[in-house]
């Protein structure tokens, strides 16, 4: 792929294979059911070199496309280390979803394996999720005795009174958005009861109840608020999990568990006592981990941000009169703030409405020692609260007092230079009746060494410094990626098992023609055309329908925007038969639910945005047809900014290369995530549209270095097309 830095392609699969492959091959043949499967060419040659690096704790960086089996390459290798080193092994991936399918289908799988391969070894495997994916028994137990309205705390009377409840609603409007009354109550329940035996993990994955996000979150609480369970004579779910990972020998987690010990110093996963030592390292999906980092790492401050947390410690504290003075000063600190970022501030009139700093600007610099000082005084007043026998009050008090402690570090965080660290000035948009703030942003942007030094090194026992063998696979790797992941290796790409599937199906991006450059262009400078992103969503409309009319719906239409989604999602509806159901993101359910529906649909289309162009996996005619409308490049903004400026000093590159390098690598990698949609088993045939008319050697086309980059999303295409009717053409002459 053109897009990804390669060393140097895989070798040939070895002849001799020993020992090394029984795992691998014993999952493939378990997971197939065939007795006599073996793992496909790539999936063992990325095995066997991962093993050889790993063994001589080298780093590893592949390029895997889909279909090669990660997880059985990456659950083959851990287990093998346990089995034959007694080795421990952290594996993370992306996202809880795949957490799940780890769980439910390819861990059991490959114990399997092990009880045919070593039947007399065990391995031990754990799962970690963050705190808010657990129930938490002080949110349950607050949220039962408003249910209840009680101020009971055993649990098992709770749960009792909630076995036939169905709360009134008016009651439940506090809560949010919680859904069937009747089914909260039921989720409640189930929240208490899990904390009356070891056996339940009692986490979001496996709950049986129907619930909403603000029903879960009801019984559930984020870091600085989740509760231990001892004060109600129970082992929180959370703690129970962290004691089931300090026992195994695998510990299942997603990234943003990485992200977080990255970005914070906190040693939640590797290098701290509570989990214990580990030997290895494996992320899956790879790519997403620095961007997970720069998230994690994000902070900002405001007057309103600042005013926010004294309210809501006010309330919390029960508005007593001896605190009127304390929110006066919070009034006046605000808009202190709001006056010493305002210097920073860019002109409202500018493009993107931000104003980067400068190592030398120091905004807020007399503001530490006065925000520490006020901080604590509103935090003394919350402290007899934090132990009050009404867990509600309890729970606010502790909430409002943590966000008071993180003031005064937000205002060191925004207030001095770091190397690797972007900061900025921007405006807020302002809330109904309520004023716009200017907001001080702070966020990691060079995440390599954060990784290298907090995550990937830890400190032994005696006192020496480890670095431990990270093997980081994933089906697209970025230009600069080890860099950007701080790992000491080249990436390799191994053969797609799908080859003969890409070569059967078709790439379509319209040529342009005169008629077509007056649709989607403006006049720019010196009379010069311009491309116009709201005109080319105009012209796209009616491409769009009439490739989805030929492929008779079974689409994945996939937008730069929601506003242009929208208009897609429109069009489709008023235009195509009404047995093509058109389902989008912005449908009133979850995406998992909105995704499923469209998935056993087969005839029918999803239209949505970014959020839908990695993680959506439907194979088969469902997704014979990938639409896209234009390259989804990030418009320019401050933290992508600091990253071209520390590719400039960093690696003396110009700012043209350097923009390349973050802005064109960027959308390449989700360019060619999108068009990855299309094929997800080796029977798949379809055809990706990319409706960019730039992609082409026209007049409007992109610098030819930044073209070739986006073109490698599509190099293993088969059939070629430019022209609508020749694609339509195509599609309806696949069939059904």
């Amino acid at each position: 792929m053109a897009h990804t830095a390669i060393a140097t392609d895989a070798p040939p699969v070895p002849q001799d294979e020993g020992e090394d492959l029984d795992l691998l091959v014993a999952a493939v043949r378990s997971a197939t059911g065939l007795p006599h499967a073996r793992p496909r060419e790539g999936q063992q040659a990325l095995y066997l070199d991962a093993i050889s690096a790993l063994e001589h704790d080298r780093d590893v960086i592949a390029l895997a496309p889909t279909g090669s089996g990660k997880s059985f390459i990456t659950l083959s290798i851990a287990f093998r280390a346990a089995v034959r080193s007694g080795h421990r092994t952290l594996l993370s991936t992306h996202s809880l979803s795949l957490m799940g399918q780890m769980e439910d289908k390819d861990v059991p799988t490959m114990h399997v394996a092990l009880a045919e391969t070593h039947p007399e070894a065990t391995v031990r495997v754990a799962f970690l999720r963050g705190a808010n994916n657990y129930a938490d028994p002080a949110k349950a137990i607050a949220t039962a005795q408003v249910l209840l309205a009680t101020d009971d705390h055993d649990l098992v009377r709770l749960a009792s009174g909630l076995d036939t409840l169905i709360p009134n609603r008016a009651d439940l409007v506090e809560l949010g958005d919680v859904g069937d009354p009747g089914e909260f109550a039921q989720l409640v329940r189930w929240a208490l009861r899990v904390h009356l035996t070891d056996r339940e993990p009692g986490d979001r994955h496996t709950c049986p109840m129907s619930h909403t996000e603000d029903g879960w979150r009801a019984v559930s609480a984020s870091s600085s608020e989740a509760d231990d369970g001892s004060r109600f004579g129970v082992t929180s779910r959370l703690e129970l999990a962290k004691d089931r990972a300090s026992r195994a020998d695998i510990v299942i987690t997603n990234h943003s568990m990485l992200a977080v010990q990255a970005a914070k110093r906190l040693r939640i996963v590797t290098g701290g006592k509570r989990l214990g030592s580990f030997d290895l390292v494996i992320v899956d999906e790879a790519h997403e981990l620095p961007a997970a980092v720069r998230s994690q790492g994000e902070a900002k401050l405001s007057g309103g941000i600042l005013l926010t947390a004294a309210a809501r410690a006010y309330r919390a504290a029960g508005s007593p009169s001896t605190l009127r003075s304390w929110m006066d000063e919070a009034e006046v600190i605000a808009g202190e703030i709001d006056d010493q970022l305002r210097p920073f501030a860019p002109h409202r009139h500018q493009p993107d409405e931000t104003r980067r700093l400068r190592p030398d600007d120091a905004p807020l610099a007399d503001q530490d020692i006065r925000v520490k000082v006020w901080a604590e005084r509103g935090m003394a007043a919350l402290e007899s609260m934090t132990h009050s026998r009404d867990v509600t009050k309890q729970i606010r008090a502790t909430s409002a007092s943590d966000r008071l402690a993180q003031m005064p570090a937000l205002v060191k965080e925004i207030g001095r230079h770091r190397s690797g660290w972007a900061r900025w000035v921007e405006h807020s948009e302002p809330n109904e009746n309520r004023r716009a703030w200017l907001v001080g942003c702070v966020k990691p942007v060079s995440v390599g060494w954060l990784l290298q030094d907090n995550l990937w090194t830890v400190l032994e026992e005696d006192g020496e410094s480890r670095r431990l063998p990270v093997f980081a696979l994933s089906a697209t790797i970025p230009a600069g990626f080890a860099q950007q992941a701080g790992l000491n290796a080249q990436a390799t790409a191994y053969p797609t098992p799908f080859a003969r599937a890409y070569e059967r199906s078709a790439l379509f991006i319209p040529h342009l023609t005169g008629r077509d450059l007056s649709q989607v262009t403006r006049e720019g400078r010196y009379g010069k055309p311009q491309f116009d992103v709201g005109r080319h969503a105009e012209w796209c409309t009616d491409q769009i329908v009439d490739l989805v009319r030929g492929n008779a719906g079974r689409a994945l239409v996939l937008s730069a925007t929601s506003a242009s989604g929208r208009r897609y999602a429109d069009a489709l509806r008023a235009r195509l038969p009404r047995d093509i159901r058109v389902h989008t993101q912005w449908d009133a359910k979850t995406t998992g639910t909105v995704t499923a529906e469209w998935r056993a649909d087969v005839g029918s289309v999803l239209v949505g945005t970014k959020s839908l162009m990695t993680g959506v996996d439907a194979p088969g005619e469902t997704c014979s047809l990938v639409i896209i409308d234009r390259v989804p490049r990030s418009p320019k903004n401050p933290s992508d900014e600091a990253r071209v400026d520390d590719l400039v000093e960093r690696l003396q590159l110009d700012r043209f290369s350097s923009s390349h390098l973050i802005y064109a690598a960027d959308a390449a990698l989700l360019l060619a995530q999108a068009a990855g949609r299309l094929i997800r088993s080796e029977s798949d045939t379809g055809m990706v549209a990319c409706l960019d008319l730039r992609l082409l050697k026209t007049q409007l086309a992109y610098p030819e270095i930044t073209r070739s980059l986006y073109m490698g999303a599509f190099s293993a295409l088969g059939n070629r097309f430019t022209s609508t009717d020749s694609a339509v053409e195509w599609l309806v002459s696949r069939g059904v």
